[in-house]
């Protein structure tokens, strides 16, 4: 029950009867021979009452309060009760749990309202009233950060202050000794005059890992400038979808940790109308620190390309390369960051899922991992159509497992171009700036796979505009002799080039067919081997060569 003025006139005679009509106006009810208590019906301040002898006065519920005796609580119950009325108060009240409890006090510690946190989860803010319990709302309250006592005692010893998003984060942090607040309401409630709070302070921002976060760490910075001598924002790496800074120390982030962040930070600087990134002077050491999907190799939301000859399997590293990611194990001896995978197969799907089924039955040790194959292809040259519907699919399957996308693989690249031709550079730079909106808007690494020409001495098969374009290139070579494979890395920005990846093919028996006959794949198996010893050649007939060059023609 949120509005009641237009019950104050049944109240009142129900309540205290008949008005004196000597002293009553169309607006305004006087009661008593004196009429000391008014009753406003109508006007501006219609539904309130004042007692001008006892000096007390309120909306309707208090004044059933007066009479009856009791609260507020008890008010709205009687009103309920007497008038027929839906149960309209907050909701918590009636059908939440409260969980957890925040006090906002003034500079001395006066309560000046609370939060309450409810399950199913919900937020609420009340007031204390004068009858010792509480109104659910902030009517005419003076909002301050929260903690605001030890963060003005955190200020006076020139202590850097993390502001983050909720009470919650903020009381966890405490409880490391780091200095903390938050603003109440959440996302996107920050006050411009929390900001003279944070005069000649050391600012960190510790943004949640969702749109709604980072937009509320902005705004929070735009803020502060003009006041704080410091502003830095902090994305927390490795967040979860949503995830917040107690999600970070959950998963193994520590102070020391979250301080080289902070030392490693450049100052936040408002975004300016400007289409071209710049790295102002004194900012250059500050950048936070490179972030590795395959370490020393795929950089996150980079580029990179995988090609070679028909018959090198290049297709089948590219899918151990993914699975490992999916799985989160080291690939080749490097450091993984688990993440969801998506691989676009546009060539043999029937061959996709064989080649998917025998790593599972050899590697993957009966565990799921957030690996999905999209046997399709998708056009990323004759228009947006396709990177768009790519995104928009990303995002929703983001969504509905709740990780990250970070790594799509576009398997190949011929079968992505549509009607451009892979010879000619602008037309390789056009699927280029398509896989780059894919990156930007994912914010996941594109690995595109691609065949190198007749002649190997000369690289990719076409235009050399994706080499150019990559953050990292891989290029196959297949001994004939020994059956070793070479991943030689001709091209790694800010990663170790040095180490070759160096595998075989091994058979993997996955059922028999109708005529009785096995059902293979192949998985790749890493060896020290170098390409001129002929031991550890793959158990593969000549029948099963061809078939495995067809194969690898995708």
């Amino acid at each position: 029950m949120s509005d009641f003025v237009d019950l104050m006139e049944p109240v009142a005679r129900r309540l205290l009867g008949d008005p004196n009509p000597h002293l009553s106006s169309k607006d305004e009810w006087r009661f008593g021979t004196r009429g000391s208590l008014s009753v406003k019906v109508g006007g501006p301040h219609k539904g309130t009452w004042n007692d001008h002898e006892a000096a007390t006065g309120g909306g309707v519920l208090d004044l059933i309060a007066r009479e009856k005796g009791g609260d507020r609580k008890g008010a709205a119950d009687w009103l309920k009760q007497e008038f027929g009325l839906a149960d309209e108060r907050p909701e918590p009240l009636r059908d939440r749990r409260p969980v957890a409890t925040y006090a906002y006090t003034d500079e001395n510690g006066e309560l000046l309202f609370e939060v309450v946190r409810f399950e199913p989860k919900d937020f609420r803010q009340r007031r204390p009233d004068e009858r010792g319990g509480f109104v659910w709302n902030l009517k005419g309250v003076r909002l301050v950060p929260y903690r605001l006592p030890d963060l003005i005692e955190d200020l006076a010893q020139d202590r850097t202050v993390f502001l983050v998003e909720g009470e919650k984060d903020v009381d966890r942090l405490r409880s490391l000794g780091i200095p903390a607040s938050c603003n109440p309401a959440g996302a996107g409630k920050w006050r411009d005059d929390f900001s003279t709070v944070f005069d000649g302070a050391d600012v960190v921002i510790l943004p949640d890992n969702d749109d709604a976060g980072r937009e509320h760490a902005a705004k929070v910075a735009r803020s502060l400038v003009g006041h704080a001598s410091r502003v830095r924002v902090i994305e927390l790496p490795n967040l979860p979808r949503k995830g917040d800074v107690s999600d970070w120390l959950r998963a193994g982030g520590t102070v020391e940790a979250l301080h080289e962040l902070v030392d490693q930070s450049p100052v936040w600087r408002p975004k300016t109308p400007t289409r071209l990134p710049v790295v102002w002077y004194g900012d250059e050491d500050a950048a936070p620190p490179l972030s590795w999907l395959v370490k020393g190799l795929l950089v996150d939301g980079g580029l990179s390309a995988i090609y070679g000859p028909p018959g090198t399997s290049k297709s089948f590293l590219a899918l151990d390369l993914a699975l490992h990611v999916a799985h989160g194990r080291n690939w080749f001896g490097r450091r993984v960051t688990p993440s969801a995978v998506l691989y676009v197969s546009g060539e043999g799907a029937s061959g996709m899922r064989l080649r998917q089924k025998a790593w599972r039955q050899e590697k993957g040790n009966g565990t799921r991992a957030p690996f999905g194959l999209m046997p399709t292809s998708i056009n990323l040259f004759d228009d947006d159509t396709g990177a768009e519907m790519l995104v928009a699919d990303v995002k929703a399957h983001a969504a509905a497992l709740d990780v990250p996308i970070r790594l799509i693989v576009l398997d190949t690249l011929s079968r992505m171009i549509g009607s451009g031709d892979e010879d000619k550079a602008r037309d390789i730079n056009v699927v280029v700036q398509h896989a780059e909106k894919i990156q930007r808007e994912t914010g996941a690494h594109v690995l595109i796979v691609h065949h190198s020409g007749k002649d190997r001495d000369r690289g990719m098969r076409g235009s050399n505009a994706l080499l150019g374009a990559a953050d990292a290139v891989i290029e196959i070579s297949r001994h004939e002799e020994s059956g070793i494979c070479e991943g030689k890395i001709v091209k790694v920005k800010d990663g170790s080039a040095d180490v070759p990846l160096k595998y075989t093919l091994r058979q993997s028996v996955l059922g028999v067919d109708e005529d009785g006959e096995d059902i293979t794949s192949c998985v790749v198996d890493p060896t020290d081997a170098s390409p001129d010893v002929t031991r550890g050649r793959p158990n593969l007939t000549n029948a099963e060569k061809i078939a495995l060059e067809a194969l690898d023609e995708a």
